[in-house]
């Protein structure tokens, strides 16, 4: 009934044992800041770039994918066949990867939790991008998205929910770190149909919120022209280098003296 698994396979399975190393650092040693510099060599950058064409080629040859199903597919399926992968691609080969993990089950926002205080249940966000540093899980992405077809409601609706889960996390974050003003910041991807919205939220040297809005493009969801795909592409490099950043800036932050320490300002920007 069962084949005998080759002995090759055998000795793969052993050599990946023996050679694993799961790369588990203390931390960054160099500060990254936004300085409109990509914060790593084009040939690590070139290895995400192959992994997000991985990803695309497993798109366009899904047949749930074709014109025909594609209006019919549920959050979950467009979930696990589309983002969820494409975010996976983009964030794979991060620097010191063992430090953080990717949420996709819709995990209560201890952040949201904490800030609307005792007894109180936090928001459920899609998807989160989770460090632990300091034995603190913070969260500094956060992503909601819809079906490929999609009221306006259901898009308004979640704009409101991410705009409310980034300041939650930026208000748990400070409660515990200092991280550089005008720097930091918590990012934001909101997916409409196939559209993908990446954004940021950062707390400037004068305690205001402000957003920035980073990129708007279309997911190619099936096989599409050359100027879409390099703007995806571009997008989920932009991804990359964002966590990057913040993930340096996270691990760079004071600790805060006294939890009492809340955040000065709520008011918000938006550029």
């Amino acid at each position: 009934m069962k084949p005998t698994l080759p002995l090759s396979v055998k000795n793969m399975c052993k050599e990946f044992v023996t050679s694993f190393s799961n790369h588990n650092y203390s931390g960054f040693s160099d500060k990254f800041i936004y300085n409109k510099t990509w914060k790593e060599s084009e040939e690590e950058i070139l290895l995400v770039v192959n992994d997000i064409f991985s990803t695309i080629e497993d798109v366009w040859n899904n047949p749930a994918l074709n014109s025909k199903t594609a209006e019919a597919l549920n959050e979950e399926t467009y979930q696990s066949t589309v983002i969820v992968p494409f975010i996976r691609a983009a964030l794979k080969n991060l620097p010191f990867r063992s430090s953080s993990f990717i949420s996709i089950s819709e995990r209560e926002s201890l952040a949201s939790a904490n800030r609307k205080g005792d007894g109180q249940a936090g928001r459920h966000p899609d998807i989160m991008f989770i460090v632990k540093h300091l034995d603190v899980l913070f969260k500094i992405m956060y992503v909601e998205y819809s079906r490929l077809v999609c009221t306006s409601q259901k898009k308004d609706d979640d704009d409101i929910k991410l705009w409310r889960e980034c300041n939650d996390g930026m208000y748990y974050t400070r409660k515990f770190l200092n991280p550089e003003k005008d720097q930091f910041g918590i990012v934001r991807i909101q997916i409409a149909r196939d559209t993908l919205h990446l954004n940021v939220l950062i707390r400037d040297m004068m305690n205001i919120y402000k957003y920035y809005n980073i990129e708007l493009v279309t997911i190619p969801v099936q096989k599409s022209n050359k100027t879409i795909v390099i703007k995806f592409v571009e997008a989920l490099l932009f991804l990359h280098n964002m966590i990057i950043t913040n993930k340096s800036l996270l691990y760079h932050g004071s600790v805060c003296i006294s939890e009492r320490q809340k955040e000065g300002s709520t008011t918000i920007d938006s550029e």
